[in-house]
């Protein structure tokens, strides 16, 4: 295509090239074949040597007043990210050193029958299974999806605490004599107002920085 324009056209578009280089590298992916085909336009149109310079001198314009206006919009962008992915480290760290926790807790509990931690096993058990399902399942959806995340919260704490208990409470009641259902519930609604409310605080945490 190159080879069937005038010389003089030639040249001002190598040099046009050169100049898109001062753009983001994204930018000029995106941007900058079209900003070369709209120049070629304009140059076909510049008939005379005066129209030429005014296309010249309002295309270096453009250039000086938009190129550091998209590098700190690119700056802006990765700001963003890394904030972004600080946040969400530290909400995972955070539910990860919870169920840790609580799993730990109950294990030492349990081998060492300590009864001030075993009145609370329902509870950590239930803290501990909707912790890693739930999480795991809130953050997937907020990740791939746009939907809101303390909507997204309070629906998948809410099916992951009603399901299993239910679905145990029909498969071990009535073959496990031991099996105390009122307990295991309780345990699982304390812990779907455990997560959603964490969740609630860290949505409500978070609001001024995303406003600001």
């Amino acid at each position: 295509m190159s080879k069937s324009l005038p010389t003089g056209t030639q040249c001002f578009l190598a040099i046009y090239s050169v100049l898109l280089l001062a753009y983001p590298r994204e930018f000029r992916r995106e941007f900058g074949s079209q900003m070369v085909l709209l120049l070629l336009d304009c140059q076909r149109d510049a008939c005379t040597a005066p129209a030429r310079t005014r296309l010249w001198l309002r295309t270096l314009f453009d250039l000086v007043r938009t190129v550091p206006r998209e590098h700190l919009e690119k700056i802006r962008k990765e700001n963003k990210f890394m904030r972004n992915l600080r946040t969400d480290l530290f909400a995972i760290g955070g539910c990860v050193l919870i169920i840790l926790a609580a799993l730990l807790l109950l294990n030492y509990g349990r081998s060492h029958q300590v009864p001030s931690i075993l009145v609370f096993g329902h509870v950590l058990d239930a803290l501990v299974f909707t912790g890693v399902v739930g999480n795991l399942i809130v953050f997937l959806l907020t990740k791939l999806t746009s939907l809101r995340p303390l909507r997204v919260a309070l629906w998948t704490f809410l099916i992951v605490s009603i399901v299993p208990p239910l679905a145990i409470t029909l498969i071990a009641g009535p073959t496990d004599p031991t099996f105390n259902a009122p307990k295991v519930l309780i345990g699982y609604v304390v812990s779907f107002f455990f997560w959603y409310g964490l969740h609630w605080l860290w949505a409500n945490k978070l609001k001024p920085t995303e406003v600001a």
